[in-house]
């Protein structure tokens, strides 16, 4: 027995022994990917906000989304990635004081929502531009992208606020929700809140207004395309008429004007030009009309 114990101990500690290696292993991307992201994240985010700021979007209704998205995806990820960085060394600031413990929270889901939100209003915009040229021109100004990004963000702002509320250090020192047993009990009915604001419905608007976005283009750009070639078939036919025309006045004009043809016979061709003439100018007219309509 003791060397059955002794067999199952040794591998109980090999199995553990193996399971720790492949979770510290497991943690390095993280540490290579995380200091990258903080970095890099800020830089490209920055880049986008001077671009949009420029004279080139003075007028464009989607650059406060696109700036305000920037900003928002920089605050998650300034609060993400050195969060899961130091948990990888087992370092838990959300522990440390109060203060980390509520703004770390409530950062984190309101940066997520307000990206999400802003991405679904940037959407339907763009919709709105495709489908709706006139509305899109006196209803999308830059003032009221601005006005929206700005409701937008005060009210999922609101709706977080449970966040600041609700998460403290326990008993225990842990950051969770555990030390208010009122807030533990609604906290699952929250996350439906939170999986709606983040994940479905502004996904679900985002996928429609993309569909619907990807039809209008197809179907302007395939009237276009009819138009173009209604307007080369026209063109050339109008370039037969003339040409037609301007063979037909030269000919005139080189038989009416013979030298070797006596002055009676050049009265009588002065007599058909100017009827030929006239017809010439009722064809071109004809042409002319054909051109307008």
């Amino acid at each position: 027995m003791p060397l059955i114990n002794n067999t199952i101990i040794n591998t109980y500690n090999n199995t553990f022994d193996s399971t720790t290696w492949l979770l510290q292993l497991s943690f390095w991307p993280l540490r290579i990917v995380c200091p990258l992201l903080i970095i890099f994240c800020p830089t490209a985010n920055w880049i986008c906000i001077y671009i949009f700021q420029s004279r080139i979007y003075h007028r464009s209704s989607s650059k406060w989304y696109f700036i305000f998205i920037a900003i928002f995806d920089t605050i998650y990820v300034l609060v993400t990635a050195p969060l899961i960085f130091l948990i990888t060394f087992e370092i838990y600031i959300l522990n440390w004081n109060i203060l980390l413990c509520k703004l770390i929270v409530f950062l984190n889901y309101l940066s997520c929502q307000i990206s999400a939100g802003l991405l679904a209003c940037l959407s339907i915009d763009r919709l709105v531009a495709t489908s709706c040229l006139l509305l899109y021109r006196y209803h999308c100004t830059t003032s009221i992208s601005k006005y929206v990004c700005l409701v937008v963000i005060l009210i999922l702002s609101i709706i977080n606020s449970h966040y600041l509320i609700g998460y403290t250090i326990d008993s225990d020192g842990y950051c969770s929700t555990r030390y208010y047993p009122w807030y533990q009990k609604i906290y699952s009915s929250l996350n439906i809140v939170y999986l709606l604001s983040y994940s479905i419905i502004p996904f679900t608007i985002i996928s429609i207004c993309n569909l619907f976005i990807v039809i209008n283009v197809c179907q302007n750009k395939s009237n276009l395309r009819k138009k173009y070639l209604l307007k080369k078939s026209i063109s050339s036919t109008n370039n037969q008429n003339g040409e037609a025309l301007i063979h037909l006045s030269s000919c005139c004009f080189s038989s009416t004007f013979d030298k070797n043809e006596d002055p009676i016979i050049i009265n009588k061709n002065n007599n058909k030009l100017i009827v030929i003439c006239n017809c010439i100018h009722i064809l071109w007219e004809y042409v002319a009309d054909d051109d307008n309509c």
